[in-house]
């Protein structure tokens, strides 16, 4: 049970009660005195107490924490991707040229490319970590220095220039903390079981919030891993985000593991509501379709259902002059696929 820190009023009437042997004048003065010195002691207990576990810690102990049970704080990452360019045969793209974006950031070229007919791809990256380093297929990019024989404006290629994404949030991360550290109490390490490879891909990019894992699926013996990345388009991880996933399986999954990576399928639901007049508003369809989206990011299971009173629950956040059209039963998952909201639509 938490320690809770006794409120300086608390504290003053448990004095009074003690001194009720003194005169009142003397008893209230020695009461507040004495409170005022051992109230921060009391706060300072309830501190120490919060840091017995990372659930409770503060940022500074939570990084104490994470270093006994390994489990680093995922740092920005940066967006990689492939770009068109042209220009004359045997020109050179020189390594780390660089080129800007109409978003006002720099791209490096990570490899150097030697032109030849028709459209060459070239590997760049963002030097600028974060999810404002992503582009999307077609975005143009130009040389910030002219190259010669070499045009200066380049496309991004179909799959687009991917992986960037923010710090890891702290609460994120302290989820991960107390996972690997329950998982070490309970079972003593990861050794390959379902939960360690969600943990592993979590592990891999801060984009990655869960997997679905199937065994034997694809035979006896196989493990078919697909991540689910709830802030990105269609909860789907790009290229850059498997292969980062790739490497990190191929660094802490057993030896022999026959695992495999796929992208998750796409489950749609469609919800139908009639509001009643009073509170039908912009505003409050706003924000019964963000509690809905909310409550279908939040399953990210193989058995995943939602039920018509979470839904009635998320929608009753907002308001409960409603009635539910559609869906009138529960929504069971189907295997290998992960909601998606594909429209509240108010009739």
């Amino acid at each position: 049970m938490a320690y809770i820190a006794p409120t300086f009023a608390a504290l003053k009437a448990r004095i009074e009660q003690d001194l009720s042997a003194l005169v009142p004048m003397l008893r209230l003065a020695l009461a507040v005195v004495f409170s005022k010195a051992v109230s921060s002691l009391h706060v300072h207990l309830e501190w120490i107490d919060q840091q017995c576990s990372p659930l409770t810690c503060s940022l500074e102990r939570l990084y104490d924490w994470a270093v006994l049970y390994g489990v680093t704080r995922l740092d920005a990452t940066f967006a990689t991707g492939q770009i068109a360019v042209t220009g004359n045969v045997g020109a050179f793209v020189l390594l780390d040229e660089l080129l800007r974006a109409d978003n006002g950031l720099d791209y490096a070229v990570t490899a150097a490319v030697e032109l030849t007919s028709g459209v060459n791809l070239v590997s760049i990256k963002c030097t600028t970590a974060g999810l404002a380093g992503n582009l999307s297929a077609g975005s143009k990019l130009t040389f910030v220095e002219l190259q010669a024989g070499v045009d200066s404006e380049t496309t991004v290629d179909a799959n687009g220039i991917t992986g960037g994404a923010a710090q890891e949030d702290v609460e994120t991360w302290r989820a991960r903390v107390v996972d690997e550290w329950q998982v070490v109490t309970e079972y003593g390490g990861r050794s390959g079981k379902n939960r360690d490879y969600v943990a592993w891909a979590k592990k891999a990019h801060p984009s990655v919030t869960g997997a679905l894992v199937y065994r034997n699926i694809l035979g006896i013996g196989t493990i078919l891993v697909r991540p689910i990345c709830n802030g990105l388009e269609g909860r789907l991880p790009t290229t850059a985000i498997m292969d980062a996933i790739a490497a990190k399986f191929l660094e802490l999954a057993p030896a022999g593991a026959d695992w495999r990576l796929a992208l998750p399928l796409q489950q749609l639901v469609t919800v139908n509501l009639t509001l009643n007049p009073a509170v039908d508003s912009e505003a409050n369809r706003a924000l019964i379709t963000n509690a809905i989206n909310n409550l279908i990011l939040a399953e990210n299971s193989e058995t995943s259902v939602i039920y018509q009173a979470e839904l009635d629950a998320a929608i009753a956040s907002v308001t409960t002059q409603y009635t539910r059209n559609a869906p009138l039963d529960d929504i069971t998952v189907n295997s290998g696929s992960v909601f998606i909201l594909n429209a509240v639509v108010f009739s």
